[in-house]
């Protein structure tokens, strides 16, 4: 989960993107993780670990 994005300088879709890119540049498989960004307005769902 991405959160505490700021309000004037990042965009949800870039900091998703950026480390989507970045995990991919590492050798991740991009199926093998679950990545969302959180809301600066609402709360998200729920997440089991």
């Amino acid at each position: 989960m991405l959160g505490h994005l700021s309000k004037e300088s990042n965009f949800p879709e870039l900091a998703y993107q950026t480390v989507v890119d970045e995990l991919i540049t590492s050798n991740y498989d991009e199926n093998s993780f679950s990545l969302s960004v959180a809301s600066r307005n609402l709360h998200s769902n729920l997440i089991n670990i």
